[in-house]
């Protein structure tokens, strides 16, 4: 997730937000440990007995009912590198998965290059290796800025992050190029094969975790900085294709390098926080919650991998600290329950579910 860092910005003060007695309700349950560096978390539509958990090794694993089952749903070992920010990286459910059965995965093969594969469930509890179709390839000039995540938004269409190619500073400044798929979120008709793709939005630096709103269909997006600023980016449902979101002529709000910029459909964050020696490095991006269990309907919940700090925030919002910022680190990334509940994975090997606490 980290790539190169520039200067860091001693700022911590201006993060100190105060903490509200509805964000200290907020608790966290640990309901597994002891899996190597989970990077995501989901569950199938329908189905709130099983929690899928990605590992970065080329595995997901099964917890049933609170149960770990033994036997993995998937392992692409084999195929996936595990060098820096390689892996597999995310799974996305078809939105019609009770009956055509049909997961996504994201990863990066034995070569480092980025697929984006379907299998076929042989049973519920494990996908047919050998089922498969590979749906995006795309070539990675470098190893780190990988992006990787996937997910399916409004109208069953996949959505896929891809980092600006990687390096530092997006060397060859492909993020706003329209001619490059690097540093872009591609929308895809899976319903097709070869399935048509396009750019969705461009200017990013590495969307390590995006989501949508299942309330509105809003898109967020956790883009990680470069040296000195994260960023939580916002596109509105309905947007037309196109939007840009900035990098590598701005980092956050400042700007970071000068070069050819289409302003027509520039959009800047949602909010950019600094980094301080120690502290914040790299933004992981969550969910809306809408879910009925905790006090925290509509308000977008996020973190930073270094820190620990999770922010609550609604659009137009002011962030505040959660009542358990600070108490886990390493948060690789946050997930979203059949019901609207959200989870998060730490990359020490911890899944949480966001609880209420008295």
């Amino acid at each position: 997730m980290r790539g190169a860092r520039l200067a860091l910005l001693a700022v911590a003060a201006l993060l100190v937000l105060p903490a509200t007695a509805q964000a200290r309700s907020l608790g966290l349950a640990l309901i597994s440990k002891g899996l190597k560096n989970p990077l995501f978390v989901t569950t199938a539509p329908g189905d709130s007995s099983r929690i899928f958990i990605v590992l970065k090794g080329g595995s997901i694993r099964i917890l049933h009912n609170g149960r770990l089952l033994k036997r993995p749903f998937l392992n692409i070992s084999n195929r996936v590198s595990t060098g820096g920010e390689q892996g597999l990286l995310s799974m996305a459910f078809d939105p019609g998965y009770q009956t055509n059965h049909r997961v996504f995965v994201s990863y990066t093969n034995r070569a480092g290059d980025t697929r984006v594969t379907a299998y076929h469930a042989a049973s519920p509890n494990r996908l047919n290796p050998f089922n498969m179709r590979i749906y995006l390839r795309v070539n990675q000039p470098y190893s780190n800025h990988n992006g990787g995540h996937i997910a399916f938004g409004p109208g069953g269409r996949l959505y896929v992050g891809l980092g600006d190619g990687g390096s530092e500073g997006d060397p060859q400044e492909r993020a706003l190029n329209p001619r490059s798929r690097f540093g872009k979120i591609l929308r895809m008709d899976v319903s097709r094969f070869p399935a048509p793709t396009g750019i969705y939005a461009l200017g990013l630096r590495n969307p390590w975790r995006f989501s949508f709103d299942r309330a509105n269909g809003d898109l967020y997006i956790g883009d990680v900085g470069q040296g000195r600023y994260e960023e939580i980016d916002r596109i509105p449902h309905g947007t037309p294709p196109g939007t840009s979101l900035g990098w590598s002529y701005y980092e956050g709000f400042a700007v970071y390098k000068r070069q050819p910029i289409d302003r027509r459909r520039l959009r800047f964050p949602m909010r950019a926080y600094p980094h301080y020696p120690g502290g914040n490095c790299a933004v992981t991006g969550g969910y809306v919650y809408r879910g009925s269990i905790v006090p925290l309907r509509g308000y977008y919940l996020y973190a930073d991998f270094c820190s620990g700090t999770v922010w609550r925030q609604k659009p137009g919002g002011r962030p505040a600290q959660t009542g358990f910022s600070h108490k886990v680190h390493l948060i690789s990334s946050f997930g979203e329950g059949a019901n609207g509940g959200l989870f998060l994975t730490t990359f020490g090997g911890r899944v949480y579910r966001i609880i209420p606490v008295s």
